[in-house]
Parts: structure tokens; sequence; C-alpha cells
């Protein structure tokens, strides 16, 4: 009995440690130049956004959100490819908006993310 009891615990114990391993890997966001989920991570390496420009960048994603998932799941149901031209167009729309919020220095910079990103898809 005593054995079960210090086995759950041990088992307990690595359970916990391993959380708290994984949660303290997590990407960074977005603005801190980390490289987070969907629109954003990669392209917006280096910029800093004001709050304002956050609020814009939240709204931007949750737009598009809705179409993308739509596409994810279309493509999921029918067990076919995601339509990359469809993907390609809702990324463009998506990045030129995001665009357009930043300031001058940040869209080159912006520019830049956005080339090196293009250059890794071809």
């Amino acid at each position: 009995m005593k054995v079960i009891r210090v086995t759950m615990l041990a088992m307990a114990l690595c359970a916990v440690a391993t959380s708290a391993s994984a949660a303290q890997q997590q990407p960074e966001t977005a603005t801190q130049g980390g490289r987070a989920a969907g629109m954003g991570g990669m392209i917006l390496q280096g910029i800093s956004l004001s709050d304002a420009q956050k609020a814009q960048h939240r709204a931007i994603r949750e737009k598009y959100a809705p179409q993308l998932m739509k596409l994810r799941k279309t493509a999921e149901t029918t067990g076919t490819p995601i339509d990359q031209v469809k993907l390609a167009e809702i990324r463009a729309a998506q990045t030129s908006e995001l665009r357009a919020i930043l300031t001058s220095e940040q869209q080159a910079i912006f520019d830049t993310n956005v080339a090196v990103r293009r250059g890794g898809q071809e």
C-alpha cells in the first residue's frame, strides 16, 4: 500500500514538473519580437506596436479568423488540401491591412520581414 502511495506521489510530481516546464517554453507574442501563432508573428518581428496599433492588429486578426477557419474546416471535412489560392488572397488582404496601421519606419521593417517570409515559402 505504501509503495502505491509513493508511486502515485512521484507521478504527480512529474506531472507538475512537466507542466511547469512546458509553460516556461511558450513562445513570445508577436509584439515582443517572437513568433506567435497566426498572422503577425514573423512579419512583426522587430516592431514594437503602440497600444492603439495592438488593438487594430487584434481587430484585423479577428476579422480574418472566421475566413481562415472556414477554409481549414472545408479542407478537413472534404479531406482535400487547403485552397492555396484562397488562402493567399486572405493572407494578402490581411497583410495589406496590417501594413496600413504601421508608421513609415515600421513599414520598412515590415516589408523586409514579409520579403523574408515569402522567400522562405518559395
